[in-house]
């Protein structure tokens, strides 16, 4: 006779599951969100490389996000205190500090450097459980993130560069999301996911859409019937909605729903399945593979969530 499975692996099994669902989403989302990017500085007369663009697109990603959150789940209006309202917006704020600092360290150093220095959140999540809520992972939880660390390098194939402005931005965008990944673990149990979903979506969107208060561009750029124009501007639309429906509702749905399950280190290295599938996506779509070197860290990662999950099961 089968013995049934305990009720808290089962949970922690299916929110495994889901994370890296989430991940695949994301990865696919670095395509869309480039080309949108792109699209909107096109659009508005913007060199390329222009700060407005994408900092638009994350705006209506989000606001949107928020408004069809709430409109399509019940659960999302009702129950609402001014805790609930305190806690979404924290939440959110973290989130759009690190997608904003991403973005700006991205503009100053490599891509190869930047996701190298953004994935450090897996190493950021188990020094501040340890400094700050006196709760250090597993020893072998380490082991896990010391080879998940390595393969992520290996994948991005960072090399040292010195240390800059656009390096610190990095670290600084990683600590953000670890920060993110812990609150999330710890104020995710205490409200209704679905209201601090879209609270946080609509903290991103209001975030961001500030941001573009603040850029030396024309504000005429910002009225409705131009914000319209552009939204709705061939190379634009298909990518905003893809962004919004598969990698905001869906992928940060299912983070914010299913993460304060597992211990945030756990957390932190299913998310770095996301450059996997983000090369996958771009060998499917514009047949770019893989080096040797980047194939040997997708193992390395693959190895580390394997290790994780083993130890996981043994309670280590």
């Amino acid at each position: 006779m089968v013995s049934p499975v305990p009720l808290a692996t089962y949970e922690a099994q299916r929110a495994t599951l889901a994370l890296l669902l989430a991940t695949l989403a994301w990865g696919c989302s670095f395509t869309w969100a480039k080309a949108g990017g792109a699209a909107l500085n096109q659009a508005a007369g913007l060199p390329p490389g222009a700060l407005l663009g994408p900092l638009l697109l994350l705006t209506w990603r989000f606001t949107l996000a928020g408004v069809l959150w709430l409109l399509c789940f019940p659960a999302a209006r009702r129950g609402w205190t001014w805790r609930s309202v305190g806690r979404a917006a924290l939440l959110g704020c973290l989130l759009c500090l690190g997608l904003t600092v991403q973005m700006l360290g991205l503009d100053r150093t490599s891509e190869a450097v930047n996701a190298f220095l953004t994935s450090l959140a897996v190493v950021f999540v188990p020094l501040i459980m340890l400094g700050v809520l006196r709760r250090p992972p597993p020893l072998a939880m380490w082991c896990a993130v010391l080879l998940a660390t390595v393969g992520v390098w290996l994948m991005t194939g960072a090399t040292p560069t010195g240390f800059g402005g656009g390096e610190g931005l990095g670290l600084a965008c990683a600590l953000f999301f670890a920060v993110h990944m812990i609150a999330l673990g710890e104020l995710g149990q205490r409200d209704s996911p679905w209201r601090l979903a879209a609270g946080q979506f609509l903290s991103v969107g209001l975030g961001a859409g500030s941001s573009c208060l603040l850029l030396d561009y024309d504000l005429s750029m910002l009225l409705p019937a131009r914000q319209w124009q552009l939204m709705t501007s061939a190379g634009v639309w298909l990518d905003g909605l893809l962004l919004v429906g598969v990698s905001t509702m869906l992928a940060f749905g299912l983070m914010f729903y299913f993460q304060p399950v597992l211990d945030p280190t756990r957390a932190a290295l299913l998310y770095l399945a996301e450059p996997v599938f983000a090369a996958l996506f771009a060998y499917i779509v514009a047949g770019r593979g893989l080096s040797v070197l980047a194939l040997s860290g997708a193992v390395l990662l693959v190895m580390a969530n394997g290790l994780a999950e083993l130890l996981a099961r043994r309670g280590a």
